[in-house]
């Protein structure tokens, strides 16, 4: 069931992306900016886009004035950390073709994770790309704020989900936020 979902939005995501506009980028800027004055958020993990994913990198590089921005780093064991990321950091390949920084960059754990997804459902979840690194992240990061970003249209009537699967507080889109019901 999640791999025939997987299949179709990725093609769906092909077919629709877009680059945001102006307004869009100001928006969410605006939102990331209240939630990190409301919960006094120092560092916000996120993800470099691939595969078509919504790129706000030009939001996080506004964002750095007021908190640090993290990459993850995939390790051997399949587990994932985070570091800090700037702009100007060089970005290596590993082995899924993603780009992720240094491992000689500080390591943190964020208070606020920006997670790319393929489909998500008027509860939260998340449908990601089936490795889990995120889910296993987060699920021993409890007390971390996490919300997906993704375009509006990538939203499904329901994502099935299993014991390990961890639902988001919100989905942020490009029509604005999604709130967990």
């Amino acid at each position: 069931m999640k791999q025939k979902l997987r299949k179709k939005f990725f093609q769906l995501r092909q077919k629709k992306y877009f680059d945001l506009n102006h307004n869009q980028l100001s928006a969410i800027f605006s939102f990331l900016i209240q939630l990190i004055k409301r919960n006094d958020i120092k560092v916000i993990g996120t993800y470099y886009p691939i595969h078509l994913e919504m790129n706000i990198n030009s939001v996080l590089q506004l964002l750095k004035k007021k908190c640090q921005v993290a990459l993850p780093l995939i390790l051997n064991n399949n587990k994932m950390e985070f570091r800090v990321w700037n702009q100007y950091d060089p970005l290596y390949v590993n082995k899924f073709g993603i780009l992720e920084p240094s491992t000689k960059n500080k390591k943190v754990i964020p208070q606020l994770f920006l997670t790319p997804l393929l489909a998500f459902d008027k509860h939260c979840n998340r449908l990601g790309y089936g490795k889990g690194y995120y889910d296993r992240y987060l699920s021993r990061n409890k007390k971390a704020l996490a919300y997906g970003v993704a375009f509006s249209f990538q939203q499904t009537k329901e994502v099935p989900i299993n014991r390990e699967d961890v639902p988001l507080q919100g989905i942020i889109t490009e029509k604005g936020i999604v709130i967990k019901k």
